[in-house]
């Protein structure tokens, strides 16, 4: 890491380094020249408490993690909540599954989680999309060979891939393309991924509903839980990229909701697309 990548956690001005050293066992920690507080405090804190306050978004722990500190294994963390959140879509136990169930009147006994909501009103499905709808209805898994089943597994995480991908490039596209008329940070794309694993941990919300959850489970439970999480998520999402791009809030919100829709759209039509091309 580079000296000019450090940043002071309270308002994100550069720092030429966190702390000096004055001996064997002696140092100081740098004071910022913006707002005379402590660059960093957190170097001095246990990354336990270092991780309650990411849980609670503080920014200050967001810019320790994302400029201050090497967080090397991104990448690891990047791809192990791709599967836990393909392990939910292929088990149809996710809100998205449920958007899905609901658009698209999938009824389906494909697995013991999948919820059906009744709208009051009947949604019509453009005719495009009508196919798509129909290659996301699944057979029992219980009555499904294991190869199949497997390779159900490995087709939702190309989707759940390619749709992330989407997210990432049109964050960091429309965030350049708004840079032109509000001042931003310029962003690296390792910065980037480090933002985009840090906020997706709040996927592990997820785990006690995909752990515990059963058949005994009511509907409501489910989408209130998914509910709940997609919105500490989406609000997750939002400080780190106010935090990594310094944009204003409108902006952020609006790219974030764009990306958002773009990731959902692309698994929507991918899967039933490598489905077909695979089958």
């Amino acid at each position: 890491m580079t000296e000019s990548t450090y940043k002071c956690v309270n308002c994100g001005e550069k720092a030429s380094a966190l702390y000096r050293t004055y001996g064997p066992s002696v140092l100081k920690l740098t004071k910022c020249e913006n707002c005379k507080g402590v660059v960093d405090k957190y170097i001095e804190y246990d990354p336990v408490i270092v991780m309650i306050d990411l849980v609670l978004m503080s920014k200050e722990a967001q810019r320790h993690i994302i400029y201050n500190t090497e967080f090397k294994s991104y990448w690891k963390l990047f791809i192990i909540l791709i599967m836990l959140e393909t392990y939910g879509v292929w088990r149809n136990d996710s809100l998205f599954n449920i958007v899905i169930n609901t658009v698209c009147d999938i009824r389906n006994n494909s697995t013991i989680n999948s919820t059906h909501i009744t709208l009051p009103i009947k949604i019509s499905v453009p005719e495009p999309w009508s196919s798509d709808c129909k290659g996301w209805v699944q057979e029992d898994k219980e009555a499904m060979d294991l190869f199949i089943w497997e390779k159900d597994f490995y087709i939702q995480f190309l989707s759940i891939f390619a749709g992330i991908t989407v997210f990432i490039t049109t964050i960091h596209l429309l965030m350049k393309f708004f840079k032109n008329f509000c001042f931003q940070n310029e962003v690296s794309l390792i910065s980037l991924m480090k933002s985009f694993s840090l906020s997706n941990m709040s996927l592990l919300f997820t785990l006690p509903m995909l752990v515990w959850g059963n058949n005994d489970t009511p509907p409501e439970t489910r989408i209130l839980h998914y509910l709940m999480v997609f919105i500490y998520s989406f609000v997750f999402f939002y400080n780190v990229f106010r935090v990594l791009y310094e944009s204003p809030k409108t902006v952020t919100a609006f790219i974030l909701s764009i990306s958002y829709f773009a990731k959902y759209m692309t698994t929507f039509h991918m899967t039933p697309f490598i489905r077909r091309i695979t089958s």
